[in-house]
């Protein structure tokens, strides 16, 4: 049967009033339709569960530090850290051996670092004016003792200005005086020359006469004391005239200067320019800064129970923030006579060479110097140990890829290393590079010994 012959079947059917059956082709196409919308259901579902499941992993990994910290913490309460030879490896991983050493006892202290005596000075001229000349340096120029850093010109103010006028019109009559003195002591040594010359005359003719006998030995003595008389005459006059030379025109320059040359008092680094070119300086006020870095001091307070353990020939040793692994050497200038009321503790001071001015003022200085007497310490290196909310772990080796997680007590540290006083054996050997790393390990104990290609 046709579907035209279902057609007009159905049509005859309606006419007639009898209910008819469905086509067999109809049936066919809602089968079909059916078919297809439970296809497209199963897909629908099956999307839903992926979608699900990738939602899920995403939230896992993005989990807050926090919950991914808390859950380890609370499974791995022995301390015991899995981490195997690959990840050793990878990473270079480093172990020290825990060792009972005889040592000195420390004393530290922090303190800071200051110029050396003598070593720092404030450039203030004591006459006032304009900085007209020189070339000011700037900061941190090198500069030489002596060298000239700034010239003042001194302009009077006008009360000044009558006062100079004043007294150099005083001083045009004492000059008038002189010169009037001047000329009367040169018109006396001009006529004692010539006395001179005359009793010189008269010397030498009786010195003649008195040789051929027609003069008397009296006569000789008399000639010969007006000669001397005269040159002490002339001398005199000569003497007198010889201190005036010069003096004409030389005291009406008396008065303020008109410019004063401005040095520095030591050679250094500048470190501080106050003024500029054109500006005014009153006496006493700053202009510039010096500072010698050459040599530096530095003061820490030791606590007044460890004073009697320091000795002027102890050896400080010194390192700070700004260079981590570098240590200065100095030596003890003063310990302190007087102890703070309030920390009890006196002011050490130091000496410390500072050639390579690495050393810079005010920055913080930590010092360690030997107290004098041996104590047994457990010593390791200072990497191995990590602070973890105010406490100090290290990672001790139990096999070669398990570790275990120590809280430890540090005493005094030595350089590169520090003692142990509690959470470790002798023998024992803790990580030193790597030692972080096992910490981030311990935190995340699901990804151990795990691949990713993740990036």
């Amino acid at each position: 049967m046709t579907k035209r012959d279902d057609t007009e079947r159905s049509a005859r059917a309606t006419e007639a009033g009898i209910e008819e059956p469905m086509p067999s082709s109809l049936y066919a196409e809602n089968e079909r339709f059916a078919m297809t919308r439970n296809r497209w259901i199963i897909v629908g579902a099956i999307a839903l569960t992926i979608v699900a499941m990738i939602s899920f992993s995403f939230v896992r990994r993005t989990a807050t530090p926090a919950e991914q910290v808390a859950a380890p913490a609370a499974a791995n309460p022995t301390g015991t850290v899995k981490f195997l030879m690959e990840q050793q490896w990878l990473i270079r991983m480093k172990l020290a051996q825990a060792e009972q050493q005889t040592l000195a006892r420390q004393i530290t202290s922090t303190g800071r670092v200051i110029p050396a005596q003598h070593n720092q000075a404030v450039v203030a001229p004591p006459v006032g004016g304009i900085i007209s000349g020189g070339q000011l340096p700037r900061v941190g120029q090198q500069v030489k003792k002596g060298q000239t850093l700034a010239v003042l010109t001194q302009r009077p103010t006008a009360a000044e200005g009558a006062q100079i006028a004043a007294g150099n019109a005083q001083l045009r009559i004492e000059q008038s005086r002189i010169d009037g003195e001047r000329r009367r002591l040169i018109q006396v040594a001009n006529e004692a020359q010539v006395r001179l010359n005359q009793a010189k005359i008269e010397f030498e003719r009786a010195q003649r006469l008195y040789d051929r006998k027609a003069y008397s030995l009296r006569q000789l003595q008399a000639a010969e004391a007006d000669y001397k008389a005269a040159q002490a005459s002339l001398a005199a006059a000569t003497e007198q005239a010889k201190a005036l030379e010069g003096s004409e025109g030389r005291l009406g320059g008396i008065g303020i200067a008109t410019s004063y040359a401005v040095s520095a008092p030591i050679s250094g680094t500048v470190v501080k320019v106050s003024k500029a070119i054109g500006e005014q300086v009153s006496p006493g006020e700053q202009i510039i800064e010096i500072v010698n870095l050459d040599t530096v001091w530095v003061e820490a307070p030791i606590f007044e129970r460890d004073l009697s353990f320091i000795s002027r020939q102890a050896k400080p040793v010194f390192t700070t923030s700004a260079y981590p692994g570098v240590e200065f050497s100095g030596t003890i200038l003063d310990i302190g006579a007087v102890i703070d009321e309030q920390s009890r503790a006196a002011t050490v001071t130091f000496e410390v060479p500072n050639r390579n001015r690495m050393l810079r003022i005010g920055m913080q200085a930590n010092a360690r110097l030997d107290a004098g007497e041996d104590n047994e310490a457990l010593i390791i290196p200072k990497e191995a140990v990590l602070d973890n909310e105010g406490k100090k772990i290290v990672y001790v080796l139990l096999s070669g890829e398990e570790f275990q997680r120590r809280e430890v007590t540090t005493g005094d540290e030595y350089g590169k290393k520090v003692a142990v006083l509690s959470g470790l054996q002798p023998g024992e050997r803790v990580v030193t590079q790597g030692a972080y790393q096992i910490r981030l390990q311990e935190l995340r104990p699901a990804d151990a010994g795990a691949h990713t290609h993740e990036t």
